[in-house]
């Protein structure tokens, strides 16, 4: 087994046919089987992530968390009444709370502005109110201006979070890692640190972190997490053919947010094929087509998928490196087209190989 701390995320929306009573009971499986946290995400149209913990938090024992709660759906004081309140049923184990800007889709549902300084004012704001501080937001202009605060009022939680709670960096660029280093506890390296590890560009966002923490921390011991995307069946093709459209998303966003040629051939995967891909999508590819145009190294860029003996030895090679980068725990996100089947695969072949 692994020195390093294991972690399952929930995806809520690629679970949206689970009821919430299943994903408990998976949940509950994966502890028994040593997992020794889990996340679900934040997203709008799914399942409210605190009410899944606060489900999950009357069954298990481990610690629990948001990777992560996107800045611009609740306003810090409403995340905190949230956050405060789920503490009461943690039973002094840790809540931990990724905050970011979300998923890049996350523009298309409400504006994002300002995300950098956003994401300073949520965490250092939220930091206060989980103190039992009182806020003005007077002093943080941009929540004040987004959330329509009355500038002179003050707000102070009536009551205190009854367990720990940390949080963590979601936002993996180097302005993002910058801020988390200065406001918050640890780090979540998201869903494509898969691919920063084969651009390269891992240890200098981990730096950006490092280099913003104030004197006196030590940024050593500070709490990293690696998301690892993984899809994982019996049926290899079907694991692989089931993270298509993802993959081909996300390489897509790497594309067009200024991911050099360079970075692409480093991704293993042809320039022209991501061209292909952009060209069909501006032009209103269905999914079939879609998937037709990701190709096997777009998927292998993003995830590791396929069966458990066609995953381990690449699992075991991150494993190493996210070890030697200082990551504490690995976080599995995904899991595969048949959430029970990659469960027990992932909690029964995959971790105890590790």
């Amino acid at each position: 087994m692994t020195d390093l701390e294991t972690g399952i995320q929930f995806h809520l929306p690629t679970y949206a046919h689970v009821p919430l009573p299943h994903l408990v009971e998976l949940a509950a499986g994966a502890e028994a089987k040593g997992v020794q946290q889990v996340w679900v995400t934040d997203n709008l149209r799914s399942r409210q992530s605190f009410v899944v913990l606060a489900a999950m938090a009357t069954r298990l024992k481990i610690k629990l968390g948001t990777a992560v709660t996107v800045q611009y759906f609740r306003n810090p004081v409403d995340l905190a009444d949230s956050i405060a309140t789920l503490s009461e049923l943690m039973d002094g184990r840790e809540l931990s709370i990724g905050l970011g800007r979300g998923n890049p889709r996350t523009p298309t549902l409400i504006k994002t502005p300002r995300p950098v300084s956003v994401l300073r004012e949520t965490a250092q704001s939220l930091r206060r109110l989980l103190a039992g501080e009182a806020v003005c937001f007077a002093d943080y202009p941009n929540l004040l201006d987004y959330y329509h605060f009355n500038p002179s009022a003050d707000f102070r939680l009536n009551f205190s979070p009854a367990s720990p709670v940390r949080l963590y960096c979601g936002s993996n660029g180097p302005l993002g890692m910058a801020v988390g280093g200065a406001t918050m506890d640890g780090l979540i390296f998201g869903g494509h640190y898969m691919a920063a590890l084969r651009t390269g560009r891992v240890p200098e966002l981990l730096d950006a972190f490092d280099s913003a923490v104030p004197d006196g921390r030590d940024a050593r011991a500070a709490p990293r997490v690696a998301e690892i995307k993984i899809s994982l069946s019996r049926d290899a093709s079907a694991a692989r053919e089931w993270v298509k459209e993802s993959a081909g998303n996300r390489v897509l966003n790497m594309y067009r947010q200024g991911y050099t040629p360079e970075d692409i051939e480093r991704l293993g995967v042809a320039l022209p094929d991501v061209q292909r891909l952009h060209h069909a999508e501006r032009n209103g590819a269905t999914e079939r087509e879609f998937d037709d145009l990701v190709t096997d190294a777009m998927v292998d860029a993003i995830f590791i998928a396929g069966s458990p003996g066609d995953c381990l030895e690449r699992m075991l090679e991150v494993r190493d490196t996210a070890r030697e980068q200082g990551f504490g725990q690995l976080l599995f996100s995904e899991l595969g087209p048949d959430v029970d089947e990659a469960m027990g695969l992932l909690c029964d072949e995959v971790i105890p190989a590790l």
